[in-house]
Formats: C-alpha cells, sequence, structure tokens
C-alpha cells in the first residue's frame, strides 16, 4: 500500500502522534449516497462510526442523515475495511428526532448497540439494543437519562462508548446543562460560556448503570468520545475543529490534558474539523482511525474517512 500522508512523529507523554499532510486520497474514505444520507441541503452527512472485525468481515455501524433531516443508524461491511458495500439503515424510529452516535459491542454472542436518542431537537438520552446479527436491533429503552436539574448533565447526554472490561461495564459520554447563545432550539437553557463534558458511569448488567459522581470526569468541551484501553491504560479519542485530540488516564477517571493526536488535511475533505473518531486495531494488529470528516463549517456535511492510526507505539 503506497503511503497517503507525510508525517513527522513525536514521542509526548508515551504516545506517537503526527501532523499530517494528505496525499491524493485517504486509506479508506465512504461517501454518503441515497436519501436517507443526503441531509436536507442535499450534499450528504454521514458520520459517527464503530467497526467491529469478526472472522476477517469488517462491519461499521454509522449516523446518517436523511434528507428528511432526521438521523438514521446504517450499516456497511468490507472486506477489507478499504471497500464497503452498504446494507442501508438498520434502526431507526419514527417518533424520535434523531437516531445517531452508535457504539456496538459483543456480549456473549450478541450484539449490544449504546446510542444517542432524540425525542425532539437535539435533547439527547442514551438509549440500548440488542441484535443476534448485528443488521436486526431490537430497541431495550433509556439506558442514560439527563441528570437531575442543574446537575452538569441535566440537559442532554448522549454519543456513548462502552467497555465491558472484566466484570464491569464502563460508559463515558458527553453531556451539558446549556446550549450556546443562537442554538436555534425554544425552551432550553442558552450561555455564552455553554461547553460539553464528559462523564463516567459503571454497570454490572449493562442496562442498569450508576453514575461515578455528580461531576463530570474530563472538561475541554470534549465530545463524540472514544475509549480502548492500551497496555493498561485508558485512552480517550475526542473530536474537534482541529482535528483528532486525545488523553490518557491510569484509571479511565482522572485524565490528562487533551493533546492534539492528528490535525486536520487543511483540503476541503475535513477543512472544518474531525467529528466523532474511533480507534480499531484490524487482524494484523495495525490500528487505524475512522472519524466523521467535516467539509462545512456548521459540521452537517461529513463523510466518513479511514486513516492508519498514528499511535505506533504506546508506552507505559
Amino acid at each position: 500500500m503506497k503511503p497517503w500522508f507525510i508525517v513527522l512523529l513525536l514521542a509526548i507523554e508515551g504516545i506517537v502522534f503526527c501532523d499530517r499532510l494528505w496525499a491524493d486520497d485517504p486509506w479508506a474514505h465512504i461517501k454518503p449516497s441515497g436519501q436517507h444520507e443526503r441531509a436536507p441541503h442535499g450534499r450528504g452527512n454521514i458520520y459517527a462510526p464503530t467497526v467491529l472485525i469478526e472472522d476477517q468481515l469488517w462491519k461499521i455501524w454509522y449516523g446518517a442523515q436523511g434528507k428528511d433531516g432526521h438521523d438514521r443508524i446504517c450499516y456497511a461491511e468490507s472486506t477489507d475495511g478499504i471497500v464497503w458495500k452498504k446494507q442501508g439503515v438498520v434502526l431507526e424510529d419514527p417518533t424520535a428526532n434523531h437516531l445517531n452516535d452508535p457504539c456496538v459491542i459483543k456480549v456473549d454472542n450478541a450484539y449490544w448497540m449504546y446510542y444517542t436518542r432524540a425525542k425532539r431537537d437535539i435533547l439527547d438520552e442514551i438509549h440500548l439494543a440488542i441484535s443476534s446479527d448485528g443488521k436486526k436491533w431490537k430497541p431495550q429503552g433509556t439506558v442514560l437519562a439527563p441528570g437531575s436539574a442543574g446537575a452538569w448533565d441535566s440537559l442532554s447526554v448522549g454519543r456513548p462508548c462502552v467497555l465491558k472490561d472484566e466484570a464491569i461495564y464502563k460508559m463515558w459520554y458527553d453531556g451539558r446543562k446549556d446550549f450556546p447563545l443562537g442554538t436555534p432550539l425554544k425552551n432550553v437553557p442558552l450561555a455564552a460560556e455553554s461547553r460539553r463534558s464528559v462523564g463516567y458511569a459503571t454497570s454490572i448488567d449493562g442496562r442498569t448503570w450508576q453514575r461515578s459522581s455528580d461531576a463530570p470526569v474530563f472538561q475541554e468541551d470534549a465530545g463524540g468520545i472514544d475509549v480502548f484501553k492500551a497496555n493498561g491504560d485508558y485512552w480517550m479519542l475526542f473530536e474537534s475543529q482541529e482535528g483528532t485530540r486525545f488523553t490518557r488516564s491510569l484509571d479511565g477517571v482522572t485524565w490528562q490534558t487533551g493533546r492534539p493526536l492528528i490535525g486536520k488535511s487543511f483540503l476541503d475533505l475535513d477543512r472544518f474539523g474531525h467529528v466523532t473518531p474511533h480507534h480499531v486495531s484490524d487482524p494484523s494488529g495495525k490500528s487505524w482511525l475512522f472519524f466523521g470528516a467535516a467539509s462545512a463549517s456548521t459540521w452537517d456535511h461529513n463523510s466518513i474517512i479511514a486513516v492508519e492510526f498514528p499511535a505506533v507505539k504506546l508506552q507505559q
């Protein structure tokens, strides 16, 4: 495979990251297509990928905004992670404004999907659905609702990332108590200094969750997160207008200051940042970074990109 970017590798805080320049195209590029991915503006909007690799088959679930403005969860397969065959919508809810941001894990022989659902506007809560094949899903209802009045996540919680770490299910999610001024929503708190934060919750059965505390575990306006473990440490990726950022933790609760992981290409493809990054390792041990590439300042015109994960060695 020919190189697709020029990298400057720097070892900082035990992780190697890069500033990069894009070549002609990335390793894989999934473009929006069809009415369920077209978005109201007609140019397409897909993002929030989550990937599993089983028996050499790559499986991706992702959010898609339809021409009607509503979000649904779609599915595609690949034998090499490069060329993808779309299977269409696998989860939608006509009673909700949107379903998006899937996180899929295997529990015994079943697929469990944690995802964002908003009955109206973008007032999110976290739901669970279960499937035997990853294509036909049975919704299980709400597993994490917004916090109590006055809490940092009292208005909205979403974009979950769940790990089953030994016998404990662990969830990280982003939440907020208000939205920025100018947000086109009615009857919700707006604030000039509105910011997102990341919360943490645990469960013994994956259905009933307990928040770790009344405070977030990470701030920095972080959202669209992905958490994975390497060498016993936790690594969190999060979206930003500058590209994909990361932070590291020994216990999943206390996190370091966020740092750049991979920057924008400064081409039109991702000119306005990276949305909902996701890390996956292939059968050869190589790691890949999937993310929504924002080609519009409004973050509503995205395609899904895969690039080689720049952390070539995670050290203690």
